[in-house]
C-alpha cells in the first residue's frame, strides 16, 4: 500500500513541475511586457512634449530715452509788489470807496476815519491810494471800528505775479533758482504755462519741515489773476540718452534685481541688472542689458533659465 501511495505522489509531482514547465515556455514566447516596452516611446514622447512646453510672454524692446523726475504739488498765485494800507487813527469807519477788484490811481481818496469820542469832536482823517494798483481784498466794512494795528486793505500792483509753493525738506537738495516748472490752472484745463523756480526762502519753516520757493511764470494774454491756486510740476533729474525699462519687469532674489530677456531661439535667458534713476514704473538700467534686446514685461514670474516662450502682443 505505502509503495502504490508513494508511486501516486510521484505521479502527481511530476505532472505539477510538466505544467510549471510549459507554462514558463509559453511565458517567454508570448513575453507580455513586450507591450510595455512599446508604451516605452509614447512616455518618452509625453516628457518630451512637457519639456518643450512654452509659455506665452510680453516684451519690450530696449532703447534709450529720456527720464524726468520732477516734484508736484500746489501752489497760491500773489502779487510780490501787494502793500497793506493801515489807516492813521483809531475811529469808525464812515467812508469806504473801495472794493475787490477795483483800479484805483495814486492819491484816490479810499476811505474816511472819524476819530472823535464822546465829548470831544476831531477832523476826519482822510486813507489816500499811496501807489496806483488793484484792490486785491478788503478788510473792513463801512462802520467798523479800525485802527492802525490792522491794514484797512490790500492793493496790489499785479505786475509781476508768482506762485508761492512749500516743498518737502527732502526735496530741497533738487531745487534750486532758474529749475524749470509748469503750471496748470483749474480756469484753463487745456493749457501749460511754463515757469521757473524764481527764490527759495533762507530758512526751512520748523514746524511743517517745508521751504517757502517762489516761481515765476510766462503769462503774455495776462490771463492768470491773483488767488488762483494751480498743480505744479517742479521739473528736477533729467537723464538723456539712458536704457529705460519697466521697473515691474524687474524681479528679485535677495538684494539682487534681475530681467529675463528672450533670444533668437525664443528663450528666456536670465541677467542680473543694476537700476539708476527710477520715475514712476520707468527705470534707468545701469548695466546688464544692451539696446535692442527683448525684456520679458509680462509673464516673467513664471520664467526659468532656458524655458521656451511665445511672445504675444
Amino acid at each position: 500500500m505505502n509503495e502504490e501511495h508513494t508511486s501516486k505522489k510521484k505521479k502527481v509531482g511530476l505532472v505539477v513541475l510538466i505544467i510549471l514547465i510549459v507554462g514558463a515556455a509559453a511565458v517567454i514566447a508570448l513575453n507580455p511586457f513586450a507591450n510595455m516596452k512599446s508604451l516605452k516611446p509614447d512616455l518618452a514622447s509625453s516628457q518630451e512634449t512637457q519639456e518643450k512646453a512654452v509659455i506665452a510672454v510680453t516684451v519690450t524692446t530696449l532703447q534709450e530715452g529720456v527720464l524726468q523726475n520732477s516734484i508736484s504739488g500746489n501752489g497760491n498765485v500773489v502779487d510780490t509788489q501787494s502793500l497793506d494800507v493801515y489807516p492813521e487813527v483809531v475811529g469808525n469807519l464812515t467812508y469806504l470807496n473801495a472794493k475787490v477788484g477795483d483800479v484805483i490811481e495814486k492819491d484816490q481818496i479810499l476811505a474816511k476815519i472819524d476819530p472823535s469820542k464822546a465829548g470831544v469832536t476831531y477832523k476826519e482823517s482822510v486813507v489816500k491810494a499811496p501807489v496806483a494798483g488793484t484792490i486785491l481784498s478788503v478788510n473792513f466794512a463801512k462802520g467798523a471800528l479800525v485802527s492802525s494795528q490792522a491794514p484797512l486793505l490790500r492793493i496790489g500792483m499785479l505786475k509781476d505775479l508768482e506762485v508761492e509753493m512749500d516743498i518737502a525738506e527732502r526735496f530741497v537738495g533738487k531745487v534750486a533758482v532758474g529749475t524749470q516748472a509748469t503750471l496748470q490752472f483749474q480756469a484753463y484745463p487745456d493749457m501749460v504755462f511754463s515757469a521757473k523756480v524764481s527764490r527759495l526762502s533762507p530758512v526751512l519753516n520748523a514746524a511743517s519741515r517745508t521751504l517757502e520757493i517762489g516761481i515765476l511764470f510766462d503769462d503774455p494774454e495776462h490771463l492768470i489773476k491773483a488767488g488762483m491756486f494751480p498743480s505744479v510740476v517742479i521739473l528736477t533729474d533729467r537723464l538723456e540718452d539712458v536704457l529705460i525699462i519697466p521697473r515691474s519687469s524687474v524681479l528679485y532674489e535677495g538684494s539682487q534685481g534681475y530681467v529675463y530677456v528672450v533670444d533668437e531661439q525664443n528663450n528666456a535667458v536670465r541677467k542680473n541688472v543694476s537700476l539708476g534713476l527710477v520715475v514712476s514704473d520707468d527705470a534707468q538700467v545701469l548695466s546688464g542689458l544692451t539696446a535692442g534686446e527683448r525684456v520679458v514685461v509680462q509673464g516673467q514670474t513664471l520664467l526659468t533659465d532656458g524655458t521656451a516662450v511665445r511672445i504675444v502682443e
